[in-house]
């Protein structure tokens, strides 16, 4: 564990060269929608990826579905996608809309019969498609990050580095931001895989690729606030430092605090890459690194980050006399971490199969609640490739229960109301019993699991599609996105 007094001009760039990077487009000025046309809050709503500013995946409001009546849902609607495009990602649910992305839309549904409200275009490819109308690079097709819902309007990344503010009632676009020049984009393979975390009037934002940088954002305008690069000490203009981060960070709002986990790096020389594959703490509103954590220097083996930060406060087994640990965990390639969120101090590490490129929680695979942590682990490169689905205690580690999945994982899970779900590759959804990983109800996707799970208002929505370079046209499935409910009602 290192702590590092930086100073500001180390990592953030000046306002003008922010202003100048941004490419801020305001399309509309801010008109707050009829309230007859804005979404109608339940009382279990799943407004984010990560549920939650702590990214704990855990809805604790949820009372609906639980143990009793799990095993009785069906599917209630789905939802086909307009492209065909796999679904990535999360839903966000704000009690009478679904909010969506797959392919080159962002839909509005109605939660109770899966209806569209509107449809929101942003081109695929952005400024690079319309620059190579005949040849759109795979990088741009789809969009896997997963939308989040706040005071009315709706914010999401699209795989060509824009980020988008889009009015929640009518589906207008009220910004667009570019972290990237398109051009530099498409040499550096950059793109968006990060879910925005939109809190107290800012939006924070990360792109992945050659050289990866995460931002902060104003919530009202799209002006870039603050940047930090990941991997600094490369040579900016090699656009190589490599860095990337594959998933959505957490707030401690108490502290103030932005927590972001990061890949492998891609220049591999002495004293390069101190950022990546690591965990970083931030200033929210003025971006100073306030410690970090580097699990993995010179890390050639592509051993990222796959899984996203959580905020929890641990409590100590009856055995351990001690206080509560304020905690923050994340997952990569190598194993589960654990650390005190305040000082980066390390507490435990595991590990539930091999190491490899495509092991660990792969993808999110990773929740928290009930004082455990809850995880798939992916094997991909055993003997058989399995999985493996674990319990673990929160403040040591050590793991509570453990079941052996038939297949890989490589999707995020979700806890609610005693129950954990998670998903395969070959499409199989589960819902197992949080105090025990009894298996309670089982559904078959006609293709993979690749998106999140979202348990909302007395409902489960999940999408498939399969992984891969794909457009629209290569495959003879239907990817959608499902709603279940108690016997589909």
């Amino acid at each position: 564990m290192r702590v590092r007094d930086l100073s500001r001009r180390e990592f953030l760039t000046t306002g003008a060269e922010l202003a100048a990077l941004a490419g801020v487009y305001s399309l509309m000025p801010r008109t707050d929608a009829a309230a007859a046309d804005l979404p109608k809050p339940g009382g279990a709503d799943w407004v984010r990826y990560g549920f939650d500013l702590h990214n704990t995946r855990f809805n604790s409001r949820e009372t609906m579905i639980g143990p009793a009546n799990v095993g009785k849902l069906k599917v209630k609607w789905k939802f086909d996608m307009e492209d065909n495009w796999i679904g990535y990602q999360t839903p966000a649910v704000v009690g009478d809309t679904v909010f969506f992305g797959s392919g080159r839309y962002a839909y509005a549904l109605e939660s109770a019969t899966g209806k569209k409200k509107w449809s929101f275009d942003w081109g695929a490819g952005g400024a690079w498609e319309q620059a190579n109308a005949t040849a759109v690079s795979p990088r741009f097709w789809g969009g896997r990050s997963s939308p989040q819902y706040d005071q009315g309007r709706i914010y999401f990344g699209a795989s060509s580095c824009n980020v988008y503010c889009v009015d929640a009632a009518t589906g207008r676009q009220v910004w667009k931001t570019a972290l990237l020049d398109p051009a530099r984009a498409e040499r550096m393979g950059a793109q968006i895989f990060y879910s925005p975390i939109v809190y107290r009037g800012k939006v924070y934002m990360a792109y992945s690729g050659g050289d990866a940088a995460i931002f902060c954002l104003d919530a009202e305008t799209g002006a870039i606030r603050w940047r930090f690069r990941v991997a600094q000490e490369v040579p900016l203009e090699l656009e190589a430092g490599g860095g990337s981060p594959w998933t959505s960070g957490a707030i401690d709002e108490q502290k103030n605090i932005l927590y972001n986990v990061t890949g492998n790096a891609k220049a591999v020389m002495p004293n390069l890459g101190l950022y990546t594959s690591s965990i970083v703490a931030h200033d929210l509103d003025t971006g100073e690194l306030l410690w970090y954590y580097q699990v993995h220097p010179q890390d050639d083996f592509d051993l990222d980050f796959n899984a996203h930060p959580m905020i929890f406060d641990a409590e100590p087994p009856q055995r351990i006399r001690a206080n509560p640990r304020n905690s923050v965990a994340a997952g990569n390639k190598a194993g589960i971490y654990c650390w005190d969120r305040y000082t980066g101090q390390f507490f435990w590490k595991v590990m539930l199969g091999m190491i490899c490129a495509g092991c660990g929680p792969e993808f999110n695979a990773i929740a928290t609640a009930y004082n455990r942590i809850f995880l798939q682990w992916a094997s991909s490169s055993s003997p058989k490739p399995f999985s493996a689905s674990a319990a673990l205690n929160a403040y040591t580690g050590e793991v509570e229960w453990m079941v052996t999945n038939p297949v890989v994982n490589s999707s995020p899970v979700a806890v609610a109301n005693g129950l954990f779900y998670q998903g395969f590759v070959n499409g199989k959804l589960e819902s197992l019993d949080a105090r025990n990983g009894r298996t309670l109800w089982e559904y078959s996707l006609p293709s993979a699991f690749r998106g999140g799970f979202a348990v909302a208002n007395g409902a489960v929505y999940a999408s498939n599609g399969e992984g891969g370079e794909w457009k629209p046209g290569m495959t003879n499935k239907q990817y959608s996105l499902y709603c279940f409910t108690p016997d589909g009602k």
